[in-house]
């Protein structure tokens, strides 16, 4: 019986002591790494759409005497530009008029609200 006891308090102490040492070591679970890196993607994937809509703007002004558009939807009334209108999670890109010749795109980033640290903002 003694010897049972000895072993379940040795068994114990290891899984303490495993955790512990992992609880310290500061480094991501495996499924928290693949997870920040999927969030990387598409943080990198938002920003090429934000690129891609912003020169179509661009373009836009050109043919409009560089007046920047009221909505995203009268830039897409003249042509068809097949651009991405929502971000890297699906979510749709914000557009705001700033003044007659200047824009911001919005992307309200992994946790999906506006307003937070991790939205992605260009100006234009």
């Amino acid at each position: 019986m003694r010897g049972k006891g000895a072993l379940v308090l040795l068994l114990l102490a290891g899984v303490v002591i495993y955790f512990v040492y992992f609880m310290r070591t500061e480094k991501k679970a495996p499924v928290e790494e693949e997870v920040s890196r999927f969030n990387q993607t598409k943080a990198e994937l938002t920003s090429v759409n934000l690129e891609q809509l912003s020169r179509a703007i661009q373009e836009w002004m050109g043919d409009h005497e560089g007046r920047v558009p009221e909505s995203l939807r009268e830039l897409q009334g003249g042509r068809s530009y097949g651009l991405a209108l929502t971000d890297g999670w699906g979510r749709d890109i914000k557009y705001r008029k700033l003044s007659d010749s200047s824009f911001e795109l919005l992307s309200a980033g992994a946790d999906g609200r506006f307003n937070t640290d991790d939205d992605i903002v260009k100006e234009y």
